[in-house]
């Protein structure tokens, strides 16, 4: 249907922006009964949300009908495995939107009315959704015909009726957020003493001088902690150590790599096939049938070529063939095949013609459709017109197909050999895997020789026999190794770098240097402190690995964070003894230089600090320091203060008071309010939700 496929090219990325963010409202159906299934339900739940159990079954539908989604408005018939991850993450948030806030939905009365929802598709506010569809490029506004000719046809199109639906349900989630958003907002307000005193916040402004005993003047060992100090420490701070859960491994790599016998292997296969190389009359489908890679059409300047053949390939007759090189984990042999005079860049304008569908007859259409648009061009008619109306490349349609400058190898092969080798001003047709283009080379750049080659290449890979002794390799290594401490000493008796990964979260799927390790990372979840792995494979390396340390979702066992505690124990300890000293060198003394002597450290000067600020000058973030300094009188010692660094001791010198504004103040409080709101709403309530994510278990 000629009107979707108007709108195809929008609609992708609709679906690539309104899945990720706008609220997937799908109704979820009822979870796995428990008897007579293999597994129990608990088994199968991937997740809990705000009370709700999801099952695996439910949540693989969604994904289901969100990849159904994307096939449709990318034309794909397989998505990649990187589309495929981004989908399921998509449905993962909108199961937490779906979850978290249709129950505050509910409890409000908030609802679309079906008038409501007219008015947003046809009627006088037209919701964005649709004036990105249906608008026109040129005045933004909605074409009515266009929008109305789609729904009255869309019936007879399930692809069309599938997107308008997928629409109607973005648009009616979107505005219930936003009626939800509108509810809080309203309630969000700026007192006059609010802005009072945040204007003063920002406009009382101090100088003072201040000297500070820092922590690091106190050596550890004069410090005496208890384990029941430490204990009474985490006790009292155990929020400061909550945690996600998280996996560090050590693993070793066993690569992949040719043997010495696979080298020869392959030098032998090239010395071999090099005499009917140099004989065949057709180097290019000799290279096509036998080489590792596929013919190279580009034609190359000597700056392009590698130093062993740009001397050569510029000084040689055509038919002539080089020696056996090696190139990487490659052998090659390259025969010249051709040489001419070409432009390093054109410029080009096209139309695109894209059949609608796989079939010979639709392509036998496309290709008619283009043969007649060429014949209309040839009679003098407008480029721009026929592009704007014809063209199926959305990036030159509205530029009368314009592709400007392009340097040969940019385009995809069959378009790049007929534009580069195209008479200036010349029509032709050109079929790529795109479809049809008719295409005209409107200018030429400078010219130079270049050289088209046909390169012979066997690669240089790990026979089946090689693989297997590298796998043996690692299995020995497992099997003979099953806990951390054996792992690691026999590492480093066999000379393995043990290399680490730190931190793992549940659903991360990359480790730097492992190739697709997700597989690793769900073993990670599932094993325990010190267990070793079995060989696992990525890419081309066979790895084997240790768990070196489990955290928990939630609170930090002390044993676990007990270094931390401890630091933290030894300067609050450091703390009272400096606070001691400090009271004990003011007492008695007027002024902060005589504090300073007694404390044997110096003063240094602070200036326009206001309550506002974030850090000290010569000192860094030392928020407790500002705050008093900004409300201690002036000419009199204050302190001691306990900050980040030390303990300080602090004399106000002036203080002054600039112009303020509260009405801008209030203004600004509360901008700052409604543009947080998006955010953190959904926060707040979605850490409140009991949240349980299962997923690693599955993916």
């Amino acid at each position: 249907m000629a009107t979707l496929e108007r709108i195809r090219n929008r609609a992708g990325i609709l679906v690539s922006v309104v899945i990720g963010l706008a609220l997937f409202a799908f109704i979820l159906g009822d979870l796995i009964n428990s008897g007579g299934s293999i597994f129990n339900r608990s088994q199968m739940e991937i997740a809990e949300i705000a009370g709700s159990s999801i099952s695996y079954e439910d949540y693989q539908a969604l994904v289901y009908e969100n990849e159904n989604l994307q096939k449709l408005f990318s034309q794909q018939a397989t998505l990649d495995e990187q589309t495929m991850l981004r989908i399921r993450e998509q449905v993962w948030q909108d199961l937490l939107r779906t979850n978290i806030m249709q129950p505050e939905y509910n409890r409000l009365g908030l609802a679309i009315h079906p008038d409501e929802l007219f008015d947003m598709v046809q009627g006088r506010n037209i919701h964005p959704f649709i004036q990105q569809q249906f608008g026109d490029p040129q005045t933004g506004e909605v074409n009515k015909a266009f929008l109305t000719n789609f729904l009255q046809n869309m019936e007879r199109d399930e692809k069309a009726k599938t997107y308008w639906l997928f629409l109607e349900q973005e648009i009616q989630k979107d505005r219930l957020f936003t009626k939800y958003l509108t509810l809080i907002r309203k309630g969000l307000g700026v007192t006059s003493l609010q802005a009072k005193r945040a204007v003063n916040d920002r406009t009382h402004k101090v100088n003072f001088d201040y000297t500070v005993a820092a922590y690091t003047s106190v050596p550890d060992s004069a410090i005496n902690i208890t384990n029941s100090d430490i204990k009474k420490y985490y006790n009292a701070h155990k929020n400061d150590y909550r945690q996600t859960a998280s996996r560090d491994i050590e693993y070793v790599v066993f690569p992949i790599t040719p043997s010495d016998d696979d080298i020869n292997d392959a030098e032998a296969w090239i010395r071999k096939a090099l005499p009917d190389f140099i004989a065949t009359p057709d180097p290019v489908q000799y290279v096509t049938l036998n080489s590792d890679s596929k013919f190279d059409s580009k034609y190359y300047k000597s700056s392009e070529l590698p130093e062993n053949l740009k001397g050569w390939a510029f000084s040689s007759l055509l038919g002539s063939v080089t020696d056996i090189y090696r190139d990487g984990y490659s052998f090659k042999v390259s025969r010249l095949v051709d040489s001419k005079m070409l432009p390093d860049s054109v410029k080009a304008r096209h139309i695109l013609v894209s059949p609608r569908g796989q079939t010979v007859e639709t392509r036998e259409k496309a290709k008619a459709k283009a043969d007649s648009i060429m014949n209309v061009l040839k009679r003098g008619a407008s480029w721009n017109e026929l592009a704007r109306k014809f063209s199926d490349d959305p990036g030159s349609k509205d530029k009368g197909g314009d592709l400007g400058w392009f340097p040969s190898g940019m385009m995809v092969p069959e378009f790049d050999k007929a534009a580069f080798n195209a008479i200036k001003g010349d029509l032709q047709v050109v079929e790529t895997q795109f479809g049809y283009h008719i295409l005209q080379v409107t200018e030429r750049g400078k010219e130079e020789k270049k050289v088209q080659l046909a390169t012979l290449e066997r690669k240089i890979v790990p026979s089946s026999y090689t693989t297997s002794q590298i796998y043996n390799q690692a299995s020995a290594f497992a099997g003979n190794n099953r806990s951390y401490e054996k792992f690691a000493s026999a590492a480093d008796q066999q000379k393995y770098t043990r290399r680490v990964a730190n931190n793992l979260l549940p659903n991360d799927r990359n480790i730097a240097g492992l190739e697709q390790p997700r597989e690793l990372i769900r073993w990670a979840f599932k094993a325990k402190k010190g267990d070793v792995s079995e060989v696992m494979q990525f890419g081309e390396n066979y790895v084997v690995a240790a768990v070196t340390a489990v955290r928990e979702e939630g609170i930090a066992p002390l044993k676990q964070v007990a270094g931390d505690v401890k630091v933290r124990v030894i300067r609050e300890k450091k703390a009272e003894l400096l606070i001691d000293k400090a009271k004990k060198a003011m007492n008695g003394a007027s002024d902060i230089v005589t504090v300073a002597q007694k404390l044997g450290t110096t003063v240094e000067k602070a200036e326009n600090v206001a309550f506002s600020s974030l850090t000290l000058p010569y000192a860094g973030l030392e928020p407790a320091v500002i705050g008093v300094a900004t409300v201690s009188p002036e000419g009199k010692l204050s302190g001691p203060v306990k900050g980040n660094n030390g303990v300080f001791v602090l004399a106000i010198t002036s203080s002054a008071k600039e112009e303020g504004d509260a009405n801008a103040e209030k203004y600004r409080i509360s901008n700052m309010y409604q543009s947080r709101t998006y955010y953190e709403v959904f926060e707040a309530l979605k850490s409140n939700a009991g949240i349980v994510d299962k997923r690693y278990v599955f993916y």
